[in-house]
């Protein structure tokens, strides 16, 4: 998927990061010139769940695509993959 937006990857590890991971996500939303990836860890579902009360599927609409955390086939997963930023 090459759109000429700028790509960002968002990772959710399950550090204490995740509120500014979904607050970073909203403020992305907002810029047009923007192509958001996610891709949440096992630790990084329990630590939004727990505290967010979120679940990826939550944040599905706050980014282009999501990533499968177990899907080593995924785009963001190949060193072709350009993105401005991680």
């Amino acid at each position: 998927m090459n759109t000429g937006k700028r790509r960002i990857v968002v990772g959710i590890s399950g550090a204490s990061g995740a509120l500014l991971a979904v607050r970073l996500l909203e403020a992305l939303q907002q810029q047009p010139d923007i192509e958001t990836h996610l891709v949440v860890s096992q630790a990084g579902k329990l630590t939004l769940q727990h505290e967010m009360q979120l679940t990826p599927a939550d944040l599905r609409p706050l980014v282009h695509q999501w990533h499968p955390i177990g899907d080593i086939g995924a785009s963001i997963a190949s060193g072709s993959f350009r993105s401005h930023a991680m």
